[in-house]
């Protein structure tokens, strides 16, 4: 293995996978099988450090990821527990090869830091980056041995206030800074918002007389829906009237009106609305009908009108840079070759439907060798297609072929017949599903019409625009917000080739046809 470009850093290239319960969890498995074949042509290869990395990986997927997926105690129960014989398998392995790759770790990080800087020749490296290395967790088999006692934990987020004693003092400054720039309220404010009652801070709440009740509707009070308008309201007013002992008050008003006149006066040159006089004489109680709510129109579900993915598209991609401080970038995702025909022969295939404005999409499979992915195979699955979308269906049967081969998912390729090249926030999504089954994997733009940019290679930025696309609950055409990171949400591919000498096949499984 030839020196790297960058410092090996294990905790970013091995670091743990969030689940996301939109993915199925049948996908999680296909993900630990990815692992383990690429696991295998390392071993084969002699190559121990992309080897130990793969099996920490799929340690970390399988112990970490897929048991708080939403479906793993009901769902695939051989699988689970399949793979966790696989897991103690895997661990056997990284406990004999911790020792080899440790030492090859530090010999290919010594070889870029000697490149890099030739004085510090001779000073041995072997800082990891930041954070808990990944050499040391995966290794102890009893942390691993019973996944379903794993459950996902909530961890209260800790602060810095409760390490230090005098954080009660520091708070307490703040909040005196915070109270001496507020103004004071003015008492009318205060009056008016006091639970005291009408009197505000003047005045004692008695609260409302034992002689005073409420009655609410009883099921004779209730009536059909159709019953309800302006009519019923009148004849609910007049009831009300006729059971009040004033006579001129709304039902409304009689209903805020709990005062049994032991409240004091001011109060009621200010809101004389609130005011009650009962008799000193009139002992008999006063009856308080509640009104029933007037009927409300509700709508159940807004109204949703078609988007034009052109209206929300996401910015234009990003360049094909590499990221700073250590993140993932070129250098830590395998080279990928695409051969140079491919994209000639899909839109080939595609020009029936691109004269229709209709989309045409395809699944790009390939295998891996000496850590260069080359992609073998063109599948071009039953699908149903607009003039701005196209799905797969029968999914099984794209799985089936790439099995049959051993193959990698490494991506797909699809049409915009009358667009430019971009990629929408379907597309997005869309793409989020083969990143997730492998980082390599790249999505293929093809516009015909765009002059400026007939077709564009992209991936999501990651960790920020994987990490947006993962928290969107949205579908359909949406905009997506700006990655925290500051990265654009997608980019172009950094880590990709056109080769051409390489060879491919293509399945179209709308026929069932291998056509060369």
């Amino acid at each position: 293995m030839k020196p790297p470009e960058k410092r090996i850093n294990v905790s970013l290239i091995a670091r743990k996978v969030d689940v996301d319960n939109q993915i199925p969890l049948r996908n999680y498995y296909r993900i630990a099988d990815n692992l383990l074949k690429q696991a295998s042509i390392y071993r084969e290869e002699k190559n121990i450090v992309d080897l130990y990395i793969m099996l920490l990986r799929f340690s970390s997927l399988v112990s970490e990821t897929i048991p708080f997926h939403r479906d793993y105690q009901v769902l695939h129960l051989k699988e689970r527990t399949l793979y966790k014989k696989k897991l103690l398998t895997v661990l056997d392995e990284l406990e004999t090869l911790k020792p080899e790759f440790q030492h090859r770790l530090n010999e290919l990080n010594k070889a870029h830091s000697a490149a890099q800087h030739p004085q510090m020749n001779g000073l041995e490296v072997t800082s990891y980056g930041s954070g808990q290395s990944l050499l040391e967790w995966p290794l102890n088999r009893k942390t691993h041995t019973s996944l379903d006692s794993i459950q996902p934990a909530i961890r209260a987020p800790q602060s810095s206030w409760s390490h230090n004693p005098n954080n009660s003092l520091s708070m307490d400054k703040q909040f005196q800074k915070l109270s001496i720039s507020l103004p004071h309220p003015k008492m009318e404010t205060l009056s008016r918002h006091s639970f005291l009652g009408p009197n505000g801070l003047r005045g004692q709440w008695l609260g409302p007389s034992a002689e005073i009740k409420v009655n609410y509707p009883n099921s004779a009070d209730i009536v059909p829906t159709e019953d309800f308008g302006l009519n019923q309201a009148r004849r609910q007013d007049k009831a009300v009237q006729e059971d009040d002992l004033q006579g001129n008050k709304s039902a409304m008003e009689s209903v805020l009106s709990l005062d049994d006149g032991r409240w004091l006066h001011p109060a009621e040159e200010a809101c004389p609305i609130l005011t009650y006089e009962a008799s000193e004489n009139d002992f008999s109680p006063a009856i308080i009908r509640q009104p029933s709510p007037p009927p409300v129109l509700a709508q159940v579900q807004p109204d949703y009108h078609p988007i034009s993915p052109s209206s929300v598209a996401d910015p234009r991609p990003g360049p094909a840079k590499p990221s700073l401080d250590g993140m993932p970038n070129s250098d830590s995702y395998q080279h990928l070759h695409i051969p140079v025909r491919l994209i000639e022969d899909f839109l080939r295939l595609a020009r029936e439907n691109t004269a229709k404005n209709l989309e045409t999409c395809g699944v790009l499979a390939g295998s891996l060798k000496n850590r260069v992915f080359h992609i073998n195979l063109l599948i071009i699955p039953k699908q149903e297609s607009t003039s701005d979308s196209c799905q797969t269906l029968n999914e099984e049967e794209i799985f089936e072929v790439q099995d049959k081969q051993s193959l990698f998912p490494l991506g797909w390729i699809h049409t915009h017949p009358s667009q430019t090249c971009f990629m929408s926030s379907v597309d997005l999504h869309t793409h989020y599903s083969y990143q997730i089954m492998l980082p390599e994997a790249i999505a293929i733009v093809m516009a015909p019409t765009d002059t400026a940019s007939p077709h564009g290679i992209f991936h999501l930025s990651d960790p920020g625009g994987v990490s947006v696309i993962r928290n969107c609950q949205q579908r359909g055409f949406h905009p997506h917000e700006e990655p925290l990171d500051g990265n654009p949400i997608y980019e172009h591919c950094s880590h990709v080739y056109m080769n051409e000498n390489l060879r491919f096949d293509v399945v179209d499984l709308r026929r069932h046809d291998i056509l060369w």
